[in-house]
């Protein structure tokens, strides 16, 4: 008998009781209540922006299913973004907030973003939130003073930060307000929405009374819409940025 075989009939059986182990043990499965992601707002547009600031915006977050939903990760597109969230494990029925901030700096033209948000819903593992932004002024319509307000490091905000819009379209027009920082702002004011032609309206922003501006620096942008100008709407946003520490 050659001196290798016993070793291999050993070899063998271990083998052969691996497999039938192998076999009695079904694959596991993940067994539910499972979680559902829901992100009802994908897409956003915050016009025509300014070069060097931030612009701002927030997607609501759900958990429309019936386990809890935990978010893994969030990865941006670039690292001229981030995407902070404000709470990463949500219970059945709840919502929270993911926001991004994008830093205009060196940007001349139209650009779009993401935000990649994976979590443990088995259907959906990873959804993604986009922003658009137009740097480039070419075709702009409108006259803003001051186009963004930078307030200088460590010095207190404005108690009032007033900004003048006037109407360059040659057409009158109706200016809504479609977004705004709200975790830093107070809601903003329009004393007019109807601008006729050449006319100016003034909007009109304050920080919130529980924000500190000492304590944290300033990343914030309203963005406002006119319609009657054409047949698209024009979109445009108004930055807030500075005072404390970075």
């Amino acid at each position: 008998m050659n001196k290798f075989t016993p070793y291999i009939f050993i070899i063998l059986c271990l083998v052969a009781v691996a497999f039938a182990e192998g076999e009695a043990k079904p694959a596991t499965t993940e067994t539910g209540p499972f979680p559902e992601i829901v992100i009802p707002e994908q897409r956003f547009d915050f016009g025509f922006s300014p070069e060097g600031y931030f612009m701002v915006h927030s997607y609501a977050v759900k958990n429309e299913g019936e386990g809890e939903l935990r978010i893994q990760r969030i990865r941006t597109t670039c690292g001229c973004t981030s995407a902070p969230m404000k709470k990463m494990q949500l219970e059945p029925g709840e919502e929270t907030e993911v926001t991004v901030i994008f830093n205009s700096t060196r940007y001349k033209h139209n650009t779009s973003k993401s935000a990649i948000i994976t979590s443990n819903d088995p259907v959906n593992r990873s959804l993604r939130v986009t922003f658009s932004a137009n740097m480039d002024s070419t075709g702009f319509l409108f006259d803003i003073e001051p186009r963004a307000l930078n307030i200088p490091r460590g010095e207190d905000p404005p108690e009032k930060m007033n900004f003048i819009i006037t109407n360059s379209t040659g057409e009158n027009i109706e200016l809504n307000i479609v977004d705004y920082s709200a975790d830093i702002l107070a809601e903003p004011e329009l004393d007019d929405k109807k601008i006729k032609k050449g006319g100016s309206a003034e909007l009109k922003l304050a920080l919130n009374d529980d924000f500190d501006p000492a304590a944290h620096y300033i990343k914030s942008s309203v963005t406002l819409e006119a319609t009657g100008a054409g047949k698209s709407p024009i979109r445009f946003t108004i930055p807030v940025k500075g005072s404390g520490p970075q």
